[in-house]
């Protein structure tokens, strides 16, 4: 895994996160990288700040499953904002660490996406 990660990408979108959201995120490694968003609130909180209200409830506890829910709202999220489907991810992907490198692309391409649409953040 760390050998497809992108340090300088992974620094410009935890730069980007904590812009938007104010919670900081480490880009140095993927398995911390993956660590700080593996509970879906920041990924989910950072929907909402592309779009208010795009995900109604955030779930704040700390079983698997609502973690696992909060992910997949957010990787739900980044498809219907108009991230093409292959640059996205599925939540094992982040939760179980599967393919950390593949959560980067797809939260370069909904910045690239949300750049587009006008939305500074």
């Amino acid at each position: 895994m760390a050998s497809k990660w992108d340090k300088d990408l992974a620094k410009d979108i935890c730069s980007w996160i904590k812009r938007a959201t104010g919670d900081s995120v480490p880009s140095d490694d993927p398995t911390d990288f993956a660590e700080a968003l593996e509970n879906g609130q920041i990924l989910c909180n950072l929907a909402n700040k592309i779009q208010p209200g795009a995900i109604k409830k955030i779930n704040k506890m700390k079983s698997p499953f609502q973690k696992m829910e909060n992910i997949g709202w957010f990787s739900d999220f980044v498809t219907a904002y108009g991230v093409q489907k292959e640059y996205g991810f599925v939540t094992v992907d982040l939760y179980e660490k599967q393919n950390v490198p593949q959560v980067l692309i797809a939260l370069k391409w909904l910045k690239t996406e949300a750049e587009k649409k006008g939305v500074k953040l």
